[in-house]
């Protein structure tokens, strides 16, 4: 290769949300780099970052270009396999790659500077009168070098960025970016003796007779014959670090530092494979079957059909070959009892991946996973999916048809299950979607003949499926006979199952106490300053709080308005379901599972184990409940408002109603107890109540795909909504419309909007949306294409460079 053909430029995947990557020069001195590793580089002005090198080539840009200023790693922390889907994540979902990378890299893997500020100059001088700028001065000063977010702390917004902007033109401080690396491995402290036989000797001599606390220490090590870790050793003979110390300074012990694994220790007692039923047997090769002509394999089994015992046959084989397996959940709530599952029969070949297990965990899996050692079997929700596997066997997609799998906010708004059939096909990994409730994009493409279907029709066990009793709400609410929300039957329903040593799981999916509260004098009702939205009561809190800002303010007696003691709460959500049923049933014991229980750590597993041993009798959840979990003595389930769920303005309310209220049925009788669940309802002719309690799920899902084709909404036609957002509502009005007249000029697509969504202002930002519809063609990608460019038309307004615009592709 000549001089000019030297590969001298790495373009850059910087983790913020800019468009592309960035080119830098490669300094002289062959630096050892490779696409996938981390680059230390400078972005703006003065701030540094990991990125992540995409490639390397010889092009020079018609600019100058920055260098790189260091490699941090040897080896890729991210593989070819895993950068092309990195970039189609980024086409498709109409994001930069910064941003996926940005969602797939661990914390301890990004690595930014951070702006600090010290003191030149020993005092302020008396010519600075500014009141701020002495107490900023001061206050750099006191700490000899502070990042710029403390002095943020102390003055709002703006204005640190000012006052150290001034304080350095004074030359009274000085400004540089700092970097840390913020990953160290975990180590353990252990004790260990320099020589046995000289102990001995030392014990013998009586030189330790007048310290026996030393004398006790020398005498365990003696006995462990083994390094023992220092804390342990301190616990076992109940001594001091002085004693300790003591040896080592005599000569007698050493302390080294050891690496150790951050991974918990799994199950010692392996258990074979559950034998799969006849039913279960078929569905196996059917599955083998479709994989074999390369199809992802779509699992359509009733709730309770032993579909997890299905997955670890299937996943056995590519164990058995070191490949691997992931494992895709729609809720962290799931992950506890299904890796306890799993490592039943597979031990420490598990991992669980989420956001809420320790940042050095999840870097040791990262490693552990792009090396293919330990771990074969990765379990968790979405983001498990960005981790760097570099053999990957299958993907099994656990409850396929759950919203959890969208991303929401920040972008990339990525579905997973789509995303990793795509994932799948670049692993050349195989596929398989499980869930008693398909979605109806899945059935489509079953339809089309992309997806095979597996059917499993039975419960394991030949258990019957639960009773469904529908109850007019309405009714009994008419005659004054509801209490604690509960009709009569669901009342004597959850009495007889307590009686009978039974558990019994509430449904209401709105978290709180109440979801407002009014004045019954002047009727005024409490909203969020900063969003459109009322504010809901959780009364053990005693405050007034909005579930889309976190604002929060406490709740008083009196109207803010009229100041009238006139204030009533206005519906109901577990809070109060859990307050009024302990009224009822004092000796009950009773637990909500809900985002707000939820919050501290392991706060899923707890609930869930305490029910799962019969330490709760009754459960009050959200759709947390209705997800998979498997518990044996329910024999109870109740559905306090199921209007709620298909009342919502939302061209999907009415399959996602059918399809939580059938996941939520079946919790119930699962274990060959014949369980009953009761639907209460002030609509019980709609045709969601009765194609539920017909339990005809395939009836009602051809009926609704002939009412999506009818209308042209999804599976077949695409939809992007894009969001215009700004603090100043004509602001965001002009430029939606723009937005709208440059997006009405692609062929191809059909614009809905602009127009404000239910909630019309979230976080101080007014919104305004446009719905585009795109056919299903070839032509997708180069719609999308256009799309970004009138996106970008309209940030380059004047007037309007302030706007946030975002798409969301596929927002079902």
């Amino acid at each position: 290769m000549t001089h000019e053909q030297r590969l001298n430029f790495a373009e850059v995947i910087i983790p913020l949300a800019a468009q592309g990557t960035f080119t830098y020069a490669i300094p002289d001195g062959d630096l050892p780099l490779q696409p996938g590793s981390r680059v230390l580089v400078g972005f703006g002005k003065q701030k540094i970052y990991a990125g992540i090198v995409q490639n390397i080539h010889s092009q020079q840009p018609e600019y100058n270009v920055k260098p790189i200023l260091d490699v941090l790693d040897h080896q890729p922390v991210i593989n070819e396999t895993g950068l092309k889907f990195w970039q189609w994540m980024a086409d498709y979902y109409m994001c930069s790659i910064g941003e996926v990378c940005e969602a797939a890299l661990p914390a301890m893997l990004k690595m930014h500077s951070e702006t600090r500020l010290y003191t030149i100059a020993d005092e302020c001088p008396e010519s600075v009168t500014s009141t701020q700028l002495r107490k900023a001065f001061l206050m750099i000063r006191a700490g000899k070098e502070i990042a710029i977010k403390e002095l943020q702390h102390e003055f709002k917004g703006a204005t640190a960025l000012k006052l150290a902007r001034e304080l350095s033109e004074l030359n009274l401080i000085g400004i540089r970016e700092w970097v840390s690396d913020k990953f160290r491995p975990k180590t353990i402290r252990e004790i260990e003796l320099v020589d046995p036989n000289q102990a001995n000797i030392f014990i013998q001599s009586g030189k330790l007779d007048k310290t026996p606390a030393q004398k006790k220490t020398l005498q365990a090590l003696l006995q462990k014959k083994k390094p023992i870790v220092r804390a342990e050793l301190k616990k076992e003979v109940n001594v001091s670090d002085a004693a300790i110390k003591a040896l080592i300074d005599k000569g007698l012990a050493i302390e080294k530092e050891r690496v150790v694994s951050r991974f918990e220790n799994a199950n010692e007692h392996i258990l074979p494979l559950p034998m799969l039923s006849p039913s279960q047997q078929t569905a196996f090769e059917e599955v083998q079957a479709i994989w074999a002509e390369n199809k992802p394999a779509l699992l359509y089994g009733v709730t309770s059909s032993g579909k997890t015992e299905l997955y670890f046959h299937l996943i056995k084989k590519y164990i058995d070959r070191d490949e691997q397996a992931l494992v895709l959940l729609p809720e962290i709530a799931l992950t506890g009892q299904l890796v306890n599952r799993f490592r039943m029969v597979f031990g420490d070949k598990v991992g669980v991946y989420h956001s809420r297990i320790p940042a050095g965990q999840r870097i040791d899996m990262w490693h552990d996973i792009r090396k293919n050692k330990k771990l074969r079997i990765i379990v968790g929700p979405r983001s498990a999916m960005f981790l760097p596997y570099s053999n990957l066997g299958a993907i099994i997609i656990d409850e396929e048809h759950d919203r959890s799998y969208k991303q929401q906010d920040p972008a990339p708004r990525y579905n997973a299950r789509d995303a990793a059939i795509v994932f799948a096909h670049l692993h050349q990994a195989k596929v398989l979607m499980g869930t008693a409730t398909p979605s109806l994009e899945s059935l489509a493409n079953n339809k089309a003949g992309k997806y095979g279907m597996v059917r499993l029709t039975e419960r394991y066990g030949n258990y019957i499926r639960p009773s469904i009793e529908i109850v007019d709400y309405a009714k009994w609410w008419r005659r004054h006979k509801v209490k604690a929300h509960l009709t009569p039957l669901l009342f004597e329903a959850i009495e007889e199952s307590l009686a009978n040593g039974n558990q019994v799981i509430l449904f209401q999916n709105r978290r709180g106490y109440a979801p407002y509260v009014q004045c019954m004098d002047c009727g005024d009702i409490p909203f969020c300053p900063h969003c459109d939205v009322r504010l809901t009561l959780h009364k053990f809190q005693d405050q007034l709080v909005c579930h889309y800002c976190g604002f929060a303010k406490k709740n008083t007696e009196k109207c803010d308005s009229c100041g009238k003691p006139a204030q009533k709460t206005m519906g109901f959500g577990t809070e109060k379901i859990e307050q009024e049923l302990q009224e009822l049933l004092p000796h009950a014991r009773i637990s909500r599972f809900d985002q707000d229980s939820t919050r501290r750590k392991n706060g899923h597993e707890t609930i869930i184990n305490k029910f799962e041993s019969g330490k709760i009798d009754i459960l009050i959840g959200t759709q947390m409940v209705t997800k998979g979990i498997d518990f044996k003595k329910v024999s109870v389930v109740g559905v306090l408002n199921a209007d709620n769920l298909f009342s919502f303005p939302d061209f999907r309310s009415f399959e996602r109603s059918m399809q939580l209220l059938t996941q939520v049925a079946g919790r119930a009788g699962r274990h060959g107890n014949h369980g009953r669940v009761i639907i209460q309802t002030s609509q019980p002719e709609h045709t969601v109540i009765q194609s539920y309690k017909q339990g005809n799920y395939a009836a009602f899902t051809e009926k609704e795909l002939l009412e999506r084709f009818q209308f042209a909404y999804p599976p077949f036609t695409r939809i992007i909504t894009v969001s215009v957002k700004h603090k100043k509502q004509d602001t965001c009005h002009r430029a939606a419309l723009l937005l709208a007249g440059q997006c009405r000029k692609i062929e191809g697509a059909t614009i809905l909007g602009p127009q404000p969504p239910v909630i019309s202002r979230i976080q101080q930002y007014y919104i305004e949306e446009l719905f585009i519809k795109i056919e299903r063609s070839p032509k997708t990608l180069i719609i999308k294409n256009k799309v970004k460019e009138a996106i970008a038309t309209v940030k380059q307004t004047e007037g309007l460079k302030s706007v946030i615009i975002g798409a969301d592709v596929d927002p079902y």
